[in-house]
């Protein structure tokens, strides 16, 4: 599914559900009744290490694995899952939704299997509902109300074709695209969307247009829940304490509030950062911005939908691991020891980022052109296959306290177009 046909179907689920929308409804304003607050009780303890603010510290970058992956990658079918491989992939988290339940293990995917392997939790009629659901059972309580092709695809049925075959060696973890959350008044978030790479959680149905008239019958397709209480839900179900975590989905193309933004990364350190390429779209100014308040925030990398597509920059995530497994890979994520490629084409790659608490340090396997981003704007660039970038000692008026961040940006000189992103180093 596709992003528009993603929005077309949450203005139709507006209208059902009475969730005000700009543009689901011309209808007159009424008078609002005061709002009451949702109660929100944590499900997990929130008193965790934060987010690491000198990420790389300790790593032997000789001896370290280069992993291509990212958080935030939509996979229906072998054609796509191929493009991934052809890439050098990996690492896969694929980021199913509709329902959002994890594809994992990948190979145990068959089409339609969530419509008949439904054994997660589901809002009906506002009200968290355990599993399983039987949905031809549910369904036919109002057959007559659909149209005569609806009717006649039910019962709905697996298919014994296999979604994906899945190469020897690869890696993965379970991950989902997760979406339709309410604020802490019950209204909707919007165009809020998360993935959660490394946690099992599940949310939602597989009919995302309503066309079996689930969401009118009150099953809603979508998490529709408070997000404080949806993010302890996808913290809980990290399959690895150390590693894993949330990441806010394309902020750029949601038009995210900016205060919005450090609410979401606030409300745990497991929130690990926001998406800064995506299809192409940057979102550095948000990430910018971000950083500049102090706190450390991970900037991630993705393609989204647009594998197999003729977009050129499909945003990569590379971890850097000492060991090729699982548990290494979601730690790099946690720990923030990986690096942006914009191309994701292995067409350059770091090969040192590290930061002593004065000097940072960068070097890569080809010429590039450095740049030092700090809140400040670029305060260094030089050319070359490394870089190195003393930070002003404090004075008044100057120093760390005004650069605040720093990252580094490397260019490819040869042509490629590709670009490397550090994860930022805070200052303070």
């Amino acid at each position: 599914m596709t992003r528009n046909e993603f929005l077309k179907g949450s203005l139709a689920a507006a209208a059902i559900s009475g969730v005000s929308i700009s543009s689901a409804s011309t209808k007159k304003p009424v008078a609002k009744k005061k709002a009451t607050k949702l109660e929100y009780t944590p499900l997990v303890s929130h008193d965790v290490p934060p987010r690491n603010r000198n990420p790389y510290k300790g790593l032997d970058w000789s001896s370290c694995h280069h992993v291509m992956t990212t958080t935030h990658g939509h996979c229906n079918n072998q054609k796509m899952l191929n493009a991934y491989l052809k890439l050098g992939y990996k690492f896969l988290t694929i980021s199913n939704y509709y329902p959002s339940a994890p594809y994992y293990p990948a190979k145990d995917m068959t089409w339609n299997y969530y419509r008949v392997h439904h054994n997660h939790p589901v809002m009906v009629n506002g009200k968290r509902t355990e599993g399983p659901f039987d949905w031809n059972k549910i369904i036919a309580e109002w057959k007559d109300e659909l149209p005569p092709e609806l009717q006649k695809a039910l019962p709905l049925k697996e298919s014994d074709y296999k979604l994906f075959k899945v190469p020897e060696g690869i890696l993965e973890a379970p991950n989902a695209e997760h979406h339709s959350f309410l604020n802490e008044y019950g209204r909707s978030t919007g165009s809020l969307h998360v993935c959660a790479p490394g946690s099992s959680y599940a949310s939602g149905t597989f009919d995302a247009h309503d066309k079996f008239k689930t969401l009118s019958h009150g099953y809603h397709y979508g998490s529709n829940e408070y997000w404080r209480t949806a993010f302890d839900r996808m913290i809980a179900g990290l399959i690895d304490p150390e590693g894993g975590g949330i990441t806010i989905n394309h902020p750029r193309w949601s038009k995210m509030k900016r205060e919005f933004l450090l609410e979401l990364l606030d409300h745990d350190p497991r929130v690990l950062g926001m998406e800064v390429m995506e299809m192409g779209r940057n979102a550095e100014s948000y990430w910018d911005w971000v950083l500049a308040t102090g706190r450390q925030c991970f900037g991630v990398f993705v393609p989204d939908w647009a594998i197999g597509t003729k977009i050129e920059n499909l945003g990569a995530n590379i971890l850097v691991v000492p060991e090729m497994n699982v548990h290494e890979c979601l730690k790099a994520y946690r720990q923030g020891n990986f690096y942006g490629s914009l191309r994701s084409r292995n067409e350059l790659k770091f090969t040192n980022i590290s930061f002593d608490g004065q000097i940072l340090r960068a070097s890569t396997d080809k010429p590039a052109r450095f740049e030092v981003v700090t809140a400040l704007g670029v305060v260094k660039e030089v050319t070359g296959t490394e870089m190195e970038w003393e930070s002003p000692k404090k004075s008044s008026g100057d120093g760390p306290r005004v650069n605040v961040f720093a990252r580094v940006r490397a260019h490819a000189t040869d042509g490629c177009g590709e670009i490397l992103f550090s994860q930022p180093f805070m200052l303070i």
